[in-house]
């Protein structure tokens, strides 16, 4: 009679379903990681848009008043003039305003 081995039937260790947990917790926990990073990165995008923006703008009332700033003299009253017509109403001697009452 012959002596067959029987394959023995792969068991599951315990240390390998030990390392299989703690590598499926460390990739859920990498992932959900990495997916909070992803959401604060692109808010912080957007903020420096923002603030680029306000930036731009501000460099611009800057460039705006250095020009004033610079100007002669004649520009800085036309530049007065304007603002006293437009933003505080205001009319020279002897001139005549005419308003629209009927709203067209």
């Amino acid at each position: 009679m012959s002596t067959q081995k029987e394959p023995k039937k792969p068991q599951l260790n315990l240390r390998y379903l030990v390392l299989c947990i703690v590598i499926l917790v460390f990739t859920v926990y990498s992932v959900v990681t990495l997916v909070d990073l992803y959401s604060q990165i692109s808010e912080k995008k957007s903020e420096l848009e923002s603030i680029q923006d306000e930036i731009t703008i501000q460099e611009i009332k800057n460039d705006e008043m250095n020009d004033l700033y610079n100007s002669s003299d004649e520009e800085f009253s036309g530049y007065v003039e304007q603002i006293a017509r437009e933003d505080l109403d205001y009319i020279k001697q002897g001139e005549r305003v005419f308003v629209n009452v009927s709203g067209d």
